[in-house]
């Protein structure tokens, strides 16, 4: 369970990637992501690094990796060409 501290945290994040979300038009599940959706989604990244343990998570324009000071997000902003 998450205390209100991190939801801060996480709304805070979700509200700070939305718009690279949005210009891009990403979408999960065949729906375009939204502001909560995006929250949801770190949510249960956070949740499955800390269950799980692995070093890494990704979902479609998220990945959660870990370091010793905590779990680090990173919000794809796109993509070039291999060639």
């Amino acid at each position: 369970m998450s205390t209100a501290a991190e939801r801060d945290a996480i709304a805070t994040l979700a509200e700070k990637a939305f718009p690279y979300f949005e210009a891009n038009q990403v979408k999960w599940r065949s729906k375009p992501v939204t502001q909560a959706r995006l929250a949801l989604a770190i949510e249960a990244l956070a949740d499955h690094m800390r269950a799980k343990r692995p070093d890494i998570a990704t979902m479609t324009g998220l990945t959660a990796y870990r370091e010793e000071d905590g779990i680090h997000l990173t919000i794809e902003l796109g993509t070039l060409p291999l060639d």
